[in-house]
């Protein structure tokens, strides 16, 4: 589900160091380091923006943005995007001691990095390169000149995709945060406000709750789901939103069908794609399901919005739930799926987020903190 972002990129931003401790970041980077060594790499250089931080984050921890290089050994640092004043801040948002102001060009300050880690030459592995703007990217890639840069997307997906206990957690405290503002939406619909009026009081709750970010789509205007752009007092029924709240860079989601949503055909293509789902099925296995039990014309509108996809770190995370993704789903992965089905029957629309487990698929769990 792609949405408009906010005008306010971070809501409540504070690392909750009681759910992820210093050492859970140690442990992630021991497990990025084996996948390191087994691909023979003697440093990773790693970038992000509050646009595409999955990876950087699952290292860093908190909303610091920037490029940051981790050798075989010794302590990781990151190079900030962030102006020089912020830099007090971001050291309070992660466990990381080395951080940096660099302006934007960072590849002379990133090759210093690699030559005091004595990498002074070798093979370093690269991930998140391309949020960078062309001419930081070109300053970074002309310092690395003389090293063999090796693609790290895909050995960092493995790392990340396989979600730790205090991980879970977050999501679920995320998860418990999205059913809050699902339902103060609902409330307020329910009372008499408008659409619109519904999103501003699911964003609300969703600040006050202390979701670091969020998301919406809703029929505003119109019966397709779109992002909130400016007020409207028209009411348009029933109520269908698609909401997400992120806490400590973990993603969960919930949809909203004021009709209850028990007889539509969203649910029961939901219902038929969780059926379907455990480890080693395909995505496009799970994907012919949900689509099985759906009218031709619910099937165009479904594939148009999308059947789902893994969440966590990621809002659209990887695999996505599609005919023709042939990934097998890994045991553990978090997938929301959703539904919106304009057919025969009416317009409905369904979710459900669910842990893949060996044999089947459990509904994930909420949890306060």
């Amino acid at each position: 589900m792609l949405s408009m972002e906010p005008s306010i990129k971070r809501g409540l931003t504070f690392w909750d160091r009681a759910l992820m401790s210093r050492d859970e970041f140690f442990e992630r980077v021991r497990l990025v380091r084996e996948e390191m060594r087994r691909m023979n790499l003697d440093a990773l250089v790693v970038s992000g923006n509050m646009y595409e931080d999955a990876d950087l984050l699952y290292l860093v921890g908190g909303a610091v943005d920037g490029t940051l290089v981790l050798t075989l050994d010794g302590e990781p640092s990151i190079f900030t995007a962030s102006g020089s004043r912020e830099s007090f801040f971001l050291r309070e948002q992660t466990w990381l001691d080395d951080v940096s102001y660099r302006g934007g060009l960072v590849g002379s300050s990133v090759r210093q990095g690699l030559i005091d880690r004595k990498v002074a030459s070798g093979r370093v592995g690269t991930v998140g390169l391309q949020v960078l703007p062309a001419r930081p990217y070109g300053d970074l890639i002309d310092a690395l000149a003389g090293y063999e840069l090796i693609d790290f997307t895909a050995a960092m997906l493995s790392v990340r995709s396989r979600l730790r206990p205090r991980e879970l957690t977050a999501a679920k405290i995320a998860l418990c945060m999205a059913y809050q503002v699902a339902a103060a939406a609902e409330s307020a619909f329910a009372n008499g406000a408008s659409n619109t009026a519904a999103v501003i009081e699911a964003e609300r709750i969703a600040r006050l709750a202390g979701a670091w970010d969020f998301r919406a789509l809703a029929n505003l205007g119109s019966d397709e789901l779109r992002p909130y752009e400016r007020p409207s007092d028209e009411r348009r029924g029933p109520l269908l939103l698609w909401v997400a709240t992120r806490y400590q860079g973990y993603w969960a989601d919930q949809v909203v069908d004021t009709t209850g949503g028990k007889g539509g055909e969203a649910r029961e293509a939901v219902n038929a794609m969780v059926g379907a789902c455990r480890a080693g099925v395909t995505s496009a296995a799970v994907a012919k399901a949900g689509l099985s039990v759906l009218s031709e014309s619910a099937r165009k509108s479904a594939l148009a919005y999308g059947l789902g996809r893994s969440i966590g770190i990621e809002l659209n995370g990887l695999p996505k739930i599609s005919l023709d993704d042939e990934t097998p789903i890994a045991e553990g992965t978090l997938l929301s799926f959703h539904v919106f089905a304009r057919g025969d029957k009416g317009t409905s629309f369904a979710g459900a987020t669910v842990q893949v487990g060996r044999h089947s698929a459990a509904p994930l769990t909420s949890l306060t903190r």
